[in-house]
C-alpha cells in the first residue's frame, strides 16, 4: 500500500521498485542458470535411461523452469511480457509431460491386471515397451525442444538489456551469482 497525500490521493510506493533494481542481477543470473540447466538436460541428457529416470529429469526441467519463472516474476515490473509467456508456456508443457510419463509407468506397472481388460497381446506391447520413448513423448520432447529454440533469443535479449544497467557492483554480483547457480543448479537431473 502506498501513503496518502494531503488531499487523499494514494501515491505509488517505490519500496518494490527499489528491491526489483537492488537485486536485479542475481535474479538474471539465477534464472540465467536455471533455464540453461533445463535446456541442457532437455537437448542432451532427457533421452538417456529409462521412463523412470526419464520421468525425474522432466521433474528437475520442471522445478528449474518454475524457478526461472519466479525469478523472471521477482525482477521485473512487467509480468505479461513475452519472456513471461514464454516460460509459463514451457512450465505448463512440462507439467503435462511429467503427467504423461507417470501415466506410462503407471500402465507398465499394473499392466498385469489390465491383462483380463485389454488381453496379453497389448500388455506384451506395454511391457517391451516399458524403456522406449513413446510417440507421444518422443511428440512432446520435440515441441519443448522447439520451444526452446523460440525461447533462448527471448530470454537472451532480456538478460543483455538488464546487463546494460549493471552498475560495476551489479556485475560482481551477477558473476558471483552466475558461478554459485551454476553449481547448485548442475546437481539437478543427474
Amino acid at each position: 500500500m502506498g501513503h496518502m497525500d494531503g488531499n487523499g490521493d494514494e501515491n505509488p510506493r517505490i519500496h518494490r521498485h527499489t528491491l526489483v533494481e537492488m537485486n536485479l542481477p542475481v535474479f538474471t543470473a539465477r534464472r540465467d542458470a536455471a533455464h540453461a540447466r533445463a535446456a541442457d538436460i532437455l537437448r542432451l541428457e532427457i533421452e538417456k535411461g529409462d521412463r523412470e529416470q526419464r520421468a525425474e529429469r522432466y521433474e528437475s526441467c520442471l522445478r528449474l523452469i518454475e524457478e526461472a519463472l519466479r525469478c523472471t516474476e521477482r525482477s521485473q515490473m512487467a509480468h505479461d511480457s513475452h519472456l513471461m509467456h514464454y516460460l509459463r508456456l514451457l512450465r505448463d508443457t512440462l507439467k503435462a509431460k511429467v503427467a504423461l510419463v507417470h501415466h506410462e509407468i503407471t500402465l507398465v506397472a499394473e499392466a498385469r491386471e489390465f491383462a483380463t481388460i485389454l488381453g496379453e497381446e497389448t500388455v506384451a506391447r506395454l511391457l517391451t515397451a516399458r524403456d522406449v520413448f513413446s510417440d507421444s513423448e518422443r511428440h512432446v520432447l520435440g515441441f519443448m525442444r522447439g520451444l526452446l529454440e523460440f525461447g533462448e533469443p527471448l530470454r537472451s535479449r532480456d538478460t543483455e538489456e538488464r546487463k546494460r544497467r549493471f552498475s560495476e557492483d551489479d556485475w560482481r554480483r551477477f558473476r558471483h551469482a552466475a558461478g554459485e547457480y551454476e553449481v547448485y543448479y548442475s546437481t539437478y537431473g543427474r
